[in-house]
Formats: structure tokens, sequence, C-alpha cells
């Protein structure tokens, strides 16, 4: 049996996560997929969504490439994984701005074509989320 203690800070938690449950938050769906340049898995790359209409800090969601070309989605604080199922602009760069860049910093060259860059491409996410959100880039 529990002792009052433990039942009370028990109680606390679920009151606890209740209340963020509650928050008004969007619903966020899985967002997965694989990303490839020319034929060639593209690992390293940074996948962001834009909802240019949805409020602020619901706007973006950021996924990264792992040596599988692989990425999830999740919130831009990183906290959750996801996004709410609707229509996004996409943008995807292989070059990540290091933190301590400055005018001076040479970076490598960006090797995904502008118009990936651009958010001129989209992807429609279904109500039920998508594991299968792949994007076939080709330079020529």
């Amino acid at each position: 049996m529990k002792s009052p203690r433990t039942w009370s800070l028990s109680a606390s938690g679920v009151l606890l996560a209740a209340s963020w449950v509650g928050c008004g938050g969007p619903d966020l769906v899985p967002v997965e997929g694989v990303i490839t340049l020319d034929g060639k898995l593209l690992a390293g790359a940074t996948i962001t969504l834009e909802q240019p209409d949805a409020p602020l800090k619901e706007r973006i969601y950021i996924g990264e490439t792992d040596a599988a070309g692989r990425y999830v989605i999740k919130t831009a604080d990183r906290s959750s994984s996801g996004a709410p199922a609707g229509s996004y602009r996409v943008r995807i760069a292989s070059v990540k701005v290091p933190p301590d860049a400055n005018e001076l910093t040479r970076l490598p060259k960006e090797r995904v074509p502008a118009k990936y860059r651009s958010g001129s491409q989209t992807l429609n996410v279904p109500d039920g989320g998508t594991t299968e959100a792949n994007f076939e880039i080709k330079t020529r």
C-alpha cells in the first residue's frame, strides 16, 4: 500500500500532466521521411516545415537527416516529435551555419538547389501523419 505522501506526489503528477494536455497546443502527428540528392542519401541536411498562417509558436517544425538520409520532424524547440496535420512550405538545406559564424565565415557550397531552399515545395501532412514524406532532389 502506498503511503499518503507517495499518493499525494502521484496525484500531483497526474494533475500536472492533465494540465499540460489541456494547454491548447496543436495536436501533433508523426512526420518522417528520407531525403536523397541525385539518388544518394543526403546526410546532415535540415528540413523545415512552415505553416505561414499558423500562430507564431506553431509555425515552424524542423528535422535533420541522419546517415541514412532519414529525418523525423520535431517542434521548433525540439521538445516534441511531429507536426499538426495540414499544408506546409518546405525548405531543405545541406549547409548549417555555425553558431559562431560572422560575415567573414566561409561556408561550404550548398548542394541543394534553390527551389528546395526557397519554400516553393509543399507537403500535405494527413490527419494520421506520415512516415513516407520523402524528397528526391535532383540537381540536373
